[in-house]
């Protein structure tokens, strides 16, 4: 059986391309290993997304933004150690992002796609070989189905098998150091300020939700993170008190924590003849600046733009010179934030008396010097 257009996994980058292509010509088919009711109505995971303006209007142009609630994040704070100085970013005219739940938004992409006519979804089934055929690739499946396909698009996480048997390598970097994910709610008001604490041995990011409630992420080393998981709640509870020193008043958990790792990928190209890489088989970010879903999104619609373009002009939208387009703007983007990110992660999670005192150097120097931090801010926000 042949196909368009297959993409492997559907995750939010994939259901992205699939809904920006969804006026094309194209026969598109997702292969997922969860159930449709995990995709149709997915479980909180701990995870709040913080969404750029770029990201923002990609989401009014899916016609889907009115239907998630969103919460916006007005100015950012970033801490270092238990110094109460801090370099901080707003902007008057409009917030520096927004900030939305994780399931939400996949729940929104998969309704929008799901009714699409040009798009169907196969269910709990794992590809079990990719290999090269006369018209592309071929898609082997575990229960033996077999689809051709003169593009295959890989969207199956940053540890893509379909990555690697179509011999694309990847750079995979260990940071050794888990999430924590959850919300708390405190008796203090957040203001819509985000706080991104570099304390010394852990990391505390506090992401405003509505008043009285906050997304929390902790990254710490992995066996300081077992042992904060294995905290009682209430113990959980006062660390994260004593951590912000008081600054919401008391903490308490209102919902359950999640743990994930920490691990980032850069592969070493996103496309050949017949094969594009999206989302997080592309590029796995480490969180620290919030910018993984929005690379993912951002890349799908590339993407959409390139095929739709090649389609339009009588091209063949599988062909290298046609997916190159995509990997040289997509990749150009990404590796500075990839880079960029590890570098400040690098920095900011030092131990080493140097980096300590580079960090608060960096800090004051950033809040006084006004070209530094525009540049900053407009890389992360993405305005327009």
């Amino acid at each position: 059986m042949n196909k368009d257009l297959i993409i492997i996994g559907a995750g939010p980058s994939a259901l992205a391309l699939a809904k920006a292509l969804a006026h094309s010509r194209l026969n598109i088919t997702l292969i997922e290993q969860q159930s449709q009711q995990q995709c149709a109505q997915p479980d909180y995971d701990g995870r709040d997304i913080a969404l750029t303006h770029q990201s923002l209007a990609i989401l009014k142009q899916f016609d889907i933004w009115s239907k998630l609630q969103a919460h916006p994040i007005a100015a950012a704070k970033v801490q270092d150690g238990h110094s109460p100085y801090t370099l901080n970013f707003c902007e008057h005219t409009q917030p520096l992002g927004f900030l939305v739940s994780n399931h939400h938004l996949r729940q929104a992409l998969y309704e929008t796609v799901a009714p699409q006519p040009n798009v169907n979804f196969i269910w709990q089934t794992k590809v079990q070989q990719v290999i090269k055929s006369e018209l592309g690739y071929r898609v082997t499946l575990c229960d033996g189905r077999q689809f051709d396909t003169p593009l295959l698009v890989a969207a199956d996480s940053r540890f893509s098998a379909t990555r690697r048997q179509v011999g694309i390598s990847a750079t995979i970097k260990d940071f050794a150091r888990t999430a924590i994910v959850c919300r708390m709610r405190h008796q203090l008001a957040h203001q819509c300020t985000a706080h991104e604490c570099f304390h010394y041995g852990h990391t505390l990011a506090i992401l405003p939700l509505s008043e009285g409630e906050s997304s929390i992420v902790v990254t710490a080393n992995t066996d300081k993170a077992a042992d904060l998981l294995a905290l009682s709640d209430d113990e959980f509870n006062r660390f994260i008190t004593n951590a912000l020193a008081h600054s919401l008043g008391d903490m308490q958990l209102s919902t359950a924590r999640f743990s994930y790792p920490l691990v980032g990928v850069f592969a070493a190209y996103f496309s050949k003849a017949h094969v594009a890489l999206l989302g997080d088989a592309a590029v796995g970010m480490h969180p620290v600046t919030a910018h993984g879903f929005n690379l993912g999104l951002v890349g799908a619609t590339r993407l959409a733009k390139v095929i739709s373009e090649a389609i339009d002009k009588n091209d063949p939208y599988y062909s290298e010179q046609t997916l190159a387009a995509y990997h040289s703007e997509q990749q150009k983007e990404a590796r500075m934030m990839y880079y960029g990110t590890n570098g400040i992660v690098q920095l900011f999670t030092s131990e080493n008396p140097p980096a300590k005192l580079a960090r608060k150097i960096l800090l004051r120097f950033s809040n006084h010097f006004p070209p530094l931090k525009q540049a900053i801010t407009a890389k992360l926000t993405q305005y327009g």
